[in-house]
């Protein structure tokens, strides 16, 4: 039962939407509530593997352990553990996303049901995106990384709907996971028509984020890639599902000055069922 009130949507959004110039941002949440590791669990397994396969010492595993207790140390943490996981590395990616088989969400299930949207983008490396759409009998979605700039372009070109992994696809890692600060230059230097088209997505069409945080170094990285894509007199605004103990009133006047993102504060309750509501809401707008 569809409970989020129509009225709490922003009128810029239900425009965009309508006319079929709206996308949705999908983070890290999303797939936690599908059961799949945060940041910080995610490194914590990175920990116990790299002990496992004996490449860290137990000392050294005590100071990621600390590092990883800091959110704001996290891609430290990230970038020491991926150059000592070495040749594990991928196998790991896929031990931890893709042999779980995890199952789509009533939020995946949400955010999937329109036909409205232009992409959907997602920084996660896992499958649920695309297994929704699979699930609903849309077999024949196209699912891009950053290798991928040729298609991206196509598709955004016909309009035509694709999701966009920015960040890499778990099934796919001989491709490359953008999982570190110095990844991210990678792509800067080696993709820069991915880099255009990505800065294009965010001046052409309204993002809604879903399922980020403010502390999320992937969303970090993602806003970092695309920042010079915003301007603050030109392009459409983006809006972003967060908890209203999750930012402060500081951060939501940057997140609007800085990157035209306006902040539409949800409930906790019930693991973010609010969230679920309001894109269940937002697909009857017409």
């Amino acid at each position: 039962m569809m409970a989020f009130d129509l009225a709490r949507i922003p009128n810029r959004l239900k425009s965009a939407y309508r006319d079929n110039r709206c996308a949705i941002l999908v983070g890290a949440g999303a797939s936690a509530g599908a059961g799949l590791p945060s940041w910080g669990e995610f490194l914590g397994h990175m920990i116990d593997q790299a002990l496992d396969h004996g490449v860290i010492s137990d000392d050294k595993a005590n100071e990621y352990r600390l590092l990883v207790a800091d959110p704001g140390k996290y891609l430290m943490a990230a970038a020491g553990l991926k150059d000592d996981m070495s040749a594990y590395f991928d196998e790991f990616i896929e031990e931890v996303f893709v042999a779980p088989a995890p199952k789509p969400s009533d939020l995946h299930r949400a955010i999937t049901g329109s036909d409205r949207l232009q992409f959907v983008l997602t920084t996660n490396y896992d499958m649920l995106l695309e297994l929704t759409y699979r699930e609903a009998g849309k077999h024949d979605v196209s699912v891009c990384t950053f290798t991928d700039a040729g298609e991206i372009h196509r598709r955004l070109s016909k309009r035509e709907f694709f999701i966009l992994k920015a960040h890499g696809d778990a099934s796919r890692v001989g491709n490359g996971i953008v999982l570190t600060e110095l990844d991210y230059r990678s792509i800067i230097h080696r993709h820069r028509a991915y880099q255009s088209l990505l800065s294009a997505m965010f001046t052409m069409f309204t993002i809604v984020f879903v399922g980020v945080s403010m502390s999320d170094p992937d969303i970090k990285i993602l806003l970092s890639q695309i920042g010079d894509a915003y301007s603050e007199n030109a392009g459409p605004s983006h809006f972003a599902l967060m908890a209203e103990d999750d930012v402060t009133n500081v951060e939501k006047e940057r997140w609007l000055r800085d990157m035209k993102v306006q902040i539409i504060p949800v409930s906790r309750a019930d693991d973010y069922k609010e969230v679920t509501e309001f894109m269940q809401a937002l697909h009857t707008v017409v």
